[in-house]
């Protein structure tokens, strides 16, 4: 269709044209249509899994993120501690994967590789990662998790708490937004983590003052597990932008000092985050 200044020029031509032979009408600049406004492209995935390396000496655990569904329900995610230097044969290969619609782990979704033996020659399994590869690709297979299709995760920042004895972060959004998260320790205390009760923590959400979302309610106390937090953590955010999933470090006391591992909430964002 010609654009309304064309048919200004046209009709103003038309209506001041003198008798007698038509002189020829002024050349009108063609009017080019414009180019569709560009989407913005998708993040790219990392088309791997995630690593980060643990630490032994530090009793710090290796981290590896698999990835997400297509419809970003479901995230696995593994840790690999190698033991406080106790035994010949120790420590533990942990596979998790999640529903992050529930926050729950789908049915045998925690799956635990350790050696058979702590003195055995040579150690049985040799490979506790190695070991698990099998169970973790038919529990990845069946709920759809691509290996690396996952975004780069971003880092809490540390941010202005508003309740005594609890820490707050900022979190970057899908949407762009920042939301704050505000995480409380309950029965914190290192001296009696020993006698097995370990603590809970509380974890909540909030956006532009609106209603807090609660992703960890604090009701269970982890055994030995004696602190969390979120300066050590990461948020990845399924690909579709749907879900997101906060890792949290815990610190939990060990044979010999203090070992760190991590473990999530996920959840579905809610409309309009």
């Amino acid at each position: 269709m010609p654009s309304r200044l064309a048919c200004a020029v046209l009709l103003a031509s038309a209506c001041t044209a003198p008798s007698g032979p038509p002189a020829a009408a002024p050349a009108v600049p063609a009017v080019e249509a414009a180019a569709p406004a560009a989407s913005s492209p998708s993040p790219a995935t990392l088309g791997g899994p995630f690593e980060q390396p643990g630490d032994p000496r530090q009793q710090i655990d290796h981290l590896t993120v698999w990835g997400w569904s297509r419809d970003g329900r479901y995230f696995a995610f593994e840790t690999f501690d190698a033991g406080p230097g106790a035994a010949t044969c120790e420590g533990a290969a942990r596979l998790f994967v999640v529903d992050a619609d529930s926050d729950t782990l789908v049915p045998g979704g925690y799956v635990e590789v350790r050696p058979k033996s702590p003195d055995a020659e040579p150690c049985d399994p040799p490979d506790l990662r190695a070991a698990l590869a099998p169970r973790r690709t038919a529990l990845l297979q069946a709920h759809g998790i691509e290996l690396g299709h996952l975004l780069a995760p971003t880092e809490p920042q540390q941010a202005a708490a508003t309740r005594p004895g609890t820490r707050a972060y900022a979190i970057l959004l899908p949407s762009g937004k920042t939301a704050v998260a505000t995480l409380e320790v309950l029965g914190g205390d290192r001296e009696r983590a020993h006698e097995g009760k370990g603590a809970a923590f509380k974890l909540d959400l909030t956006l532009d003052g609106q209603a807090p979302l609660p992703l960890e309610p604090g009701l269970r106390r982890r055994p030995y597990i004696w602190n969390y937090d979120l300066d050590r953590g990461l948020v990845f955010t399924s690909p579709d932008g749907t879900h997101m999933a906060v890792m949290t470090a815990t610190t939990e006391l060990s044979f010999e000092g203090d070992r760190t591992s991590w473990m999530t909430n996920a959840f579905r964002l809610p409309a309009g985050w």
